[in-house]
């Protein structure tokens, strides 16, 4: 991204600047390309007050872009009135952002590749559809919804947790607070950039196993009504196959209720 940076010096600041600035402010939003506007109060540095009082960042995708907003008719217009009433008063400057790099996402290819190296009795499959959810995944297995197990992530005070599940009941955060002892406004879902992030794998992907961050894990006992049970495999379309009780070896979970009662989930 780049951004056209002003910084206004504090000379700038007569009795009809906050208008002036506001009617700047419209007229440059005006421009073509403008991604994102960020404003921004200056209130001193490390030596005391700052030569700037006030600093405003327009966000473009590309220096191309910014350049053809500064030619069009509206960055004609909006340069015009800004050097109108800010004049020597306003600094611009053309910043390019560095982007954070994307999460590395991993595949089945990468959860085969710990299972192997940690000897884990357990085998990827592919139903030949996709298993985003216990339903679809069930479907597609031809077994029952209780035997798809589920990897939900939870922060507590931002600690990531790891819940299993199964079937169509969903997990109850009350229950795994209880278990913790803390208040139950101190546990929340991760969200799907959170899972990714910690995990490794998207959300509805998930594996039970071979995480990208180790983390404590919980096991509903209903999981150990069923010998064999299916988990994320790594990818949308696989899945994977593994004992119930080579999974609570592999995971060293903790065996607690952590379902809700009486409840389905439909869409899981």
């Amino acid at each position: 991204m780049i951004k056209l940076m002003i910084l206004f010096k504090q000379a700038a600041h007569d009795g009809t600047f906050d208008l002036r600035y506001a009617r700047n402010l419209t007229l440059l939003r005006k421009m073509p390309g403008v991604e994102r506007v960020t404003e921004g109060q200056v209130i001193g540095g490390p030596g005391g007050p700052a030569a700037y009082r006030r600093v405003l960042e327009l966000g473009f995708a590309s220096f191309e872009a910014l350049d053809t907003a500064l030619r069009s008719p509206e960055g004609v217009a909006a340069g015009k009135d800004l050097m109108d009433f800010a004049g020597k008063d306003a600094e611009l400057l053309f910043v390019e952002v560095a982007e954070e790099p994307s999460p590395v996402v991993l595949t089945p290819a990468n959860l085969q590749a710990f299972l192997d190296n940690h000897h884990i009795d357990a085998q990827i499959i592919s139903p030949g559809a996709p298993t985003p959810t216990v339903s679809a995944a069930a479907r597609a297995l031809g077994v029952e919804a209780d035997q798809i197990v589920k990897s939900v992530v939870f922060l507590v005070e931002d600690r990531p947790f790891l819940v299993y599940g199964c079937g169509t009941r969903r997990v109850d955060p009350r229950k795994l607070a209880d278990r913790l002892n803390v208040s139950r406004k101190k546990v929340r879902l991760a969200d799907a950039d959170q899972v990714l992030d910690l995990t490794g794998y998207p959300v509805g992907t998930v594996p039970p196993v071979g995480l990208k961050t180790p983390m404590p894990a919980f096991m509903d006992p209903a999981i150990q009504a069923h010998e064999v049970v299916y988990a994320g495999g790594g990818g949308i379309d696989a899945l994977l196959r593994i004992r119930s009780a080579e999974l609570i070896r592999v995971s060293r979970a903790e065996i607690a209720p952590m379902l809700r009662d009486d409840e389905t989930d439909g869409a899981s």
